[in-house]
């Protein structure tokens, strides 16, 4: 009988669990965060990969379940991302009709929803498409003084390393539709009072990303190409930079989940006319990884048999605006006495290389096993 992929991987399941149970049960944010289990929160794009994570973080700390709602179309989420008792309970409706009558009326609305990167957009209309789905949003957020807080992006960032008082400007279809949902959010808390916190995500990775196929974070999907021995494409452009140069500031799904619902404890910002700062933050470690710095990582975690095979080409043509380097300063973030849990990227992928190579049940036994330490501790 040839050898299974965990038989190869040779990793300690029970330090690996540990490990994580440790992080959790310890996080010092655990009190502030189960705060939030008095309130009533919608995660809109909950099947997708971040809203997965804070789906599932909320599960670890034993956050209500009647108090949940969960809203996905599911043309780029996936049930499957969801703790098992979760997952006959998405409203797959698209999200304007959502919000137009909604099945509950939250008190927080997270928006990780939506199309999320540049391939998604074609033409015009699908950002104004995006804009009349968001302006609904909106709407239904002043309407009903729910507390809001959404997913912006990084691309928009042109300087490195960037901080949120930095010029941004839209150099794809994607981040034009996102800069206009930043900036009608920001309209909507000066003039209708709005309470809204802008999270500008940098490179997010995580164990519940498979689905996002090609669009998926470069960390994983090397990981998942060796696990699975096909080629990965690493791109490079000529006279610009080399396969592999490439850097992203990286940071890991469940550490993302921790920054949101922890910025979520805090008050309520209120913007001035001329003081916007309370409303936005960059959401990554500051700490920009090579491509190639992340191959080696893995080729470290993985046997001889499950090495990556790398396949050098050309960025394709049709992609423009490609973006070589991503560098984020989280000091907005930092500032506020968040405390980073999740910053070691080789161990944060020796948990999701045993979690994709178990099928899933072994992580999703450890989230269970969470769930029910917090609700013998209430």
């Amino acid at each position: 009988m040839s050898p299974t992929k965990l038989d190869l991987l040779n990793l300690q399941a029970e330090d690996i669990r540990n490990w994580y149970v440790d992080k959790t049960l310890k996080d010092p944010h655990r009190q502030e965060i189960q705060s939030l289990n008095t309130q009533r929160i919608c995660v809109m794009g909950g099947c997708g990969q971040v809203g997965s994570h804070l789906i599932t973080k909320l599960f670890e700390y034993g956050y209500p379940l009647d108090h949940l709602t969960i809203n996905d179309d599911l043309r780029l989420g996936k049930r499957d991302n969801l703790p098992a008792i979760l997952r006959d309970r998405v409203d797959t409706r698209c999200h304007r009709e959502y919000a137009f009558q909604p099945n509950a009326q939250p008190d927080i609305l997270i928006f990780v929803g939506g199309r999320s990167s540049v391939p998604h957009f074609h033409d015009l209309s699908e950002v104004l498409d995006e804009v009349a789905i968001w302006k609904t949003i909106l709407e239904w957020c002043v309407a009903e003084n729910i507390r809001l807080i959404f997913a912006s992006t990084s691309s928009l960032c042109k300087k490195r390393p960037s901080l949120e008082d930095q010029r941004v400007w839209p150099a794809s279809l994607y981040e034009a539709a996102k800069l206009m949902m930043e900036d009608m959010a920001i309209q909507q808390a000066l003039c209708n009072n709005l309470s809204v916190q802008i999270c500008r995500f940098f490179s997010v990775y995580g164990v519940t990303e498979q689905h996002k196929g090609k669009y998926g974070n470069l960390y994983t999907q090397v990981l998942w190409h060796a696990l699975e021995q096909t080629p990965f494409k690493l791109w490079g452009r000529t006279g610009q930079f080399k396969p592999g140069e490439q850097t992203r500031d990286t940071i890991f799904a469940a550490e993302v989940s921790r920054a949101l619902l922890y910025l979520l404890t805090l008050p309520h910002p209120r913007p001035q006319i001329d003081n916007i700062s309370e409303l936005v933050f960059n959401i990554g470690q500051g700490k920009p990884t090579s491509i190639h710095a992340m191959i080696q990582q893995i080729e470290v975690l993985l046997p001889p048999e499950l090495q990556p095979i790398i396949v050098e080409a050309e960025v394709p043509k049709d992609i423009q605006n490609y973006v070589v380097h991503t560098w984020g300063n989280p000091h907005k973030l930092l500032g506020t006495d968040f405390q980073p849990l999740f910053t070691d990227h080789p161990e944060n992928l020796k948990f999701i290389a045993y979690a994709l190579s178990s099928n899933m049940d072994w992580y999703w036994s450890v989230v269970e096993y969470l769930r029910h330490q917090a609700l013998i501790n209430v």
